[in-house]
């Protein structure tokens, strides 16, 4: 358990080698990273807007002196923390603001139009403008001008399709607007500048969002007003307007609550001294008004009279209700008219009713003698036509006369219910007006009581508020502060470069060194071959290139294989790898050729028989390892030289592509070849398929005595330890050795030079060229 444990953490740790790998294949990215991050911040510092921040300090000082003169306070006494936080949002208010923007003229904003950048010419504009706006779409647009001459000047407004030419000092109008547009004096210098008429809530806006109003001493009833700007002066004046105001609208809106509360008491009391008039004249006239001797009696008589009109309108709803239901069946030609009925309608009525339903009961008869379209149904049908016309018009003339004489009574019964609901008990009634009486006379002493005490505190209450630092007039900007925004570019240039290569560190699942490869196989490890520093070709590249480092690496993997199996004096070496592409057949090619250098005789097998790996091509492709393992060829037959200058390394080709290789391996033919080789050859390298992909390469390696097993850094995948493992697992292979090939150089050196696939140092090639 604990070696498991370990090896998991082994896994876990940082590989340095990996780390200093990724860095150095991506170190263009974090150059880029670095250049675009730290330029983002150049930039934006270079063509930022600088800020420059005006403050002042004021003390605040409320006194209430109405307490002096023995009269209690009307509200309670504050905190001072209440108090700073009730002034700082008088100042923060829009409703201040507003008396700002009137004071200043912070209407129209004149700018210098820049290349990139425009500026607020406050103080230093070479134009005024005065204008009156009629369509609001204008109002926060840029508008430029231009001087044209002396005289005139060019005006683009949007939405117009030409710029506009006016008279300096005079009107220019249109459907939209109204501009005068006079020289102040300084002359235009520039051909590039604008101007801005700002809506109210922008302008609101645009002081609310650059307005600081804090606290700054709590216990001496202190605060700080600072207001931030691109223009320095602008600020201070900003400031000024502010502090100036504020004394003047603070003073104002205090005693503005006391008068309106004066105001209100006013109004209250003269609409009191209405109602105790009104009182005092029912109360005088009360006798005269009410003429009768018996209030009971006429309310008696009053409900006499509404009842008699409530039981006429409810017999003119049951008529009009009858009409409605026979104006219904004549829709219907549903007429049978109970008895019921014949009391609410006309004699003229009825009769027409009568005449109509004998009509229907003779077209009844016809139709079960002549067709519909006959004459006589014809006519009989007019008939009843005319005859329903007529009487719709008789219904419809009665209901508007019961409508109408209904209308008459339910006027008359409101009269009657209105005069009913005036007509109380007389003696409770004056009891009544005279108990209100009292009460509106308690009600008025009272606010006049109020209305003194309020006069007296308006009096009393002097604030005392005192500029303690006027506004300053800003030298250097407050941001941006681009020390800080340097800083933070290049912070966050190397934090995004760390988190870069964490990232790319993290997706990589490529074996990138032997440590890996130590740690995960937990397999001899032969060695590693360099990556090429030369063009591979069909020729070997040991003897193209004798002194480089991959044929030093071949020569140290020739040595290690003499501690494999050192009991056997001729061997049988495989080599696989999981995938094509991991460098399996240039390695067999080349270590094959480093052993047949060493005076061994040497063969090499490609026994890939399905996709061939791409050794030296033959005259006679059929001659090869699928021919000789089905007895077609002798094995004489299929040999090759391998390379003119080596007498020694011999080659068999793959062969053509038979349907059933793996089976080709399990006849027994195969062993009988690798037998009869050995009795040639020092060494037989058998150059196997794939292992990942297909059988053939196992069965291959089940009858070597060392099976080489490649892996190519930053091509192979980390998964193919877990292919690698599960081989040996289920095979119960002992005799496998790895190779890492295309390992990248590490740039050192031994010896007294350097290998041929290296790039010589300046100072390397000074040297040579001077010998």
């Amino acid at each position: 358990m604990t070696t498991e444990t370990n090896h998991i953490h082994q896994q876990e740790a940082l590989d340095f080698g990996k780390l200093k790998l990724i860095i150095s294949r991506n170190w263009l990215w974090l150059l880029l990273i670095m250049m675009f991050v730290n330029g983002a911040a150049i930039i934006y510092a270079r063509y930022t807007k600088e800020l420059y921040e005006s403050e002042s300090e004021i003390k605040l000082d409320i006194k209430q002196d109405a307490t002096e003169l023995g009269i209690r306070e009307l509200v309670p006494e504050r905190s001072q923390t209440n108090v700073i936080a009730a002034e700082i949002e008088t100042i923060k208010s829009k409703l201040f603001l507003s008396t700002v923007i009137d004071s200043l003229k912070l209407d129209v904003t004149y700018l210098s139009i820049g290349k990139i950048l425009n500026f607020d010419m406050h103080r230093a504009t070479p134009f005024v403008v005065t204008y009156r706006v009629k369509n609001p779409s204008i109002l926060n647009t840029l508008i430029f001008i231009q001087e044209k001459d002396k005289e005139n000047y060019l005006i683009t407004v949007p939405g117009y399709e030409k710029p506009l030419t006016g008279t300096f000092g005079h009107k220019l109008e249109t459907p939209d607007f109204v501009f005068t547009v006079n020289r102040t004096h300084t002359l235009f210098q520039e051909p590039r500048y604008a101007f801005v008429i700002n809506s109210r809530e922008n302008m609101l806006d645009y002081l609310q969002k650059n307005l600081t109003v804090e606290p700054l001493n709590v216990n001496a009833n202190t605060i700080r007003v600072a207001f931030k700007d691109s223009n320095p002066y602008k600020a201070h004046d900003i400031v000024n307007g502010i502090d100036s105001l504020y004394l003047q609208y603070s003073n104002a809106q205090k005693n503005l609550a006391n008068q309106q509360k004066i105001a209100w008491l006013n109004s209250e009391l003269r609409r009191i001294e209405q109602q105790m008039e009104g009182y005092e004249t029912y109360l005088e006239n009360f006798t005269l008004r009410n003429r009768t001797g018996s209030v009971q009696d006429e309310l008696k008589t009053t409900i006499q009279q509404i009842n008699r009109l409530d039981s006429q309108r409810y017999e003119l709803n049951r008529r009009i209700s009858a009409i409605n239901r026979l104006a219904d069946a004549l829709q219907t030609d549903s007429l049978l008219l109970p008895v019921s009925r014949r009391s609410l309608l006309p004699e003229p009525v009825i009769k027409n009713l009568e005449r109509l339903q004998e009509l229907k009961l003779e077209t009844a008869r016809l139709m079960l003698s002549y067709r519909p379209g006959t004459l006589a149904y014809r006519q009989k049908e007019q008939e009843i036509e005319s005859l329903s016309g007529k009487i719709h018009e008789q219904l419809t003339d009665i209901k508007s006369n019961l409508l109408e004489r209904l209308g008459e009574l339910t006027r008359a019964q409101t009269t009657l219910e209105r005069q009913f609901s005036v007509l109380p008990d007389k003696n409770t009634q004056f009891n009544k007006q005279a108990r209100y009486y009292k009460l509106y006379e308690e009600l008025y002493l009272t606010l006049i009581q109020k209305k003194s005490e309020f006069e007296v505190a308006m009096a009393g209450s002097t604030p005392d508020f005192k500029i303690l630092s006027t506004a300053t007039l800003p030298k250097s900007p407050v941001s941006p502060k681009k020390i800080m925004v340097y800083a933070a570019g290049f912070v966050m240039s190397l934090f995004l470069s760390f988190v870069f290569i964490g990232v790319a560190y993290l997706l990589s699942d490529k074996i990138t060194s032997l440590a890996e490869v130590e740690k995960a196989c937990k397999l001899p490890l032969l060695g590693s071959i360099p990556a090429f520093g030369h063009p591979v070709s069909n020729s070997l590249y040991v003897l193209e290139y004798p002194r480089s480092r991959v044929s030093e690496a071949l020569r140290s993997l020739r040595t290690n294989l003499t501690f494999l199996s050192p009991d056997k004096q001729k061997k049988v070496i495989a080599v696989s790898s999981t995938i094509s592409g991991e460098g399996k057949s240039f390695i067999a090619a080349n270590l094959s050729a480093i052993l047949a250098l060493s005076n061994k005789k040497v063969i090499l097998l490609d026994m890939d028989m399905r996709k061939p790996s791409g050794q030296p091509k033959t005259d006679s492709p059929e001659k090869g390892i699928s021919t000789l393992l089905i007895g077609q060829y002798a094995l004489n037959e299929c040999i090759r030289p391998m390379s003119p200058s080596i007498e020694n390394l011999h080659y068999i080709p793959p062969g053509p592509q038979p349907p059933n290789p793996a089976e080709l391996l399990l006849n027994g033919v195969f062993v009988s070849l690798l037998d009869e080789l050995k009795r040639t050859y020092d060494f037989v390298v058998m150059d196997t398929p794939p292992v990942g992909l297909v059988t053939d390469g196992i069965m291959a390696i089940r009858h070597s005595d060392v099976a080489l097993y490649v892996f190519r850094a930053n091509y192979s995948s980390r998964e193919f330890f877990s292919t690698l493992k599960r081989i040996m697992r289920i095979n119960q292979f002992n005799h496998l050795a790895v190779v890492l090939n295309a390992l990248p150089a590490s740039g050192k050196t031994y010896g007294y030079g350097y290998y041929q696939d290296e790039e010589p140092s300046l100072l390397q090639k000074l040297l040579r060229k001077r010998v």
